[in-house]
Formats: structure tokens, sequence, C-alpha cells
């Protein structure tokens, strides 16, 4: 199981892009934490980004086909990351393996 990372821009509609990915049975749930603030720095000098990003929980398997919805929904330069759940309860356990498409 993964905790999905996903940061889209402001102008694009966080809460539809979960609904979809729901729909799909790719995530089992979703937060959402809007106007999230992020800096960085490149060779051009420091950046302050807005985005909106969702953690979504899901299976590890799935990861490849949320990549793909999501650039097909909003764009393919969105910043998308995993991490790993390395352990859970069987509540938790029990949410992800009963709300995403089997593999």
């Amino acid at each position: 199981m993964v905790n999905v990372i996903i940061y889209i821009k402001k102008e694009f509609d966080a809460e539809e892009l979960v609904k979809n990915l729901l729909s799909e049975k790719l995530i089992a749930s979703a937060s959402v934490d809007e106007n999230n603030v992020s800096y960085s720095m490149n060779s051009n000098g420091f950046h302050k980004n807005t985005y909106s990003v969702i953690t979504a929980k899901s299976k590890s398997l799935l990861l490849p086909y949320i990549i793909k919805s999501v650039e097909e929904k909003i764009d393919s330069e969105v910043l998308i990351n995993a991490t790993p759940i390395v352990g859970s309860n069987k509540f938790f356990d029990a949410l992800v393996r009963e709300n995403t498409k089997p593999i």
C-alpha cells in the first residue's frame, strides 16, 4: 500500500480529480490540502508555488494507472510521488483492499 501525493496547480479542480480517481477505483480515499505553499530553488533563483495537494491511499501496483489517469485529466507535468505504507491496522487494510481495483 502507498500514499500517493499529487500536487496540482490551483486552477485545476482537486475535488473533481479525487472523484474521478475514486470512481475508477484507483484510490480508496483521499484528503485535499488547499493552498499548500511550496518553496524551491533552481538556477533561476527562489520559487514559491501554491498547490492543491491530494494525499490518496491506494495499492502500490495501481500507481502507474493513477499517474496515467492524472496526466490524461490534468497535465503530464503534474508532480506525483508515492510513499510506502509500511504498516497498518486491519481496518485501514480493509479500506484499501475493498475500495480499489483487484490486482
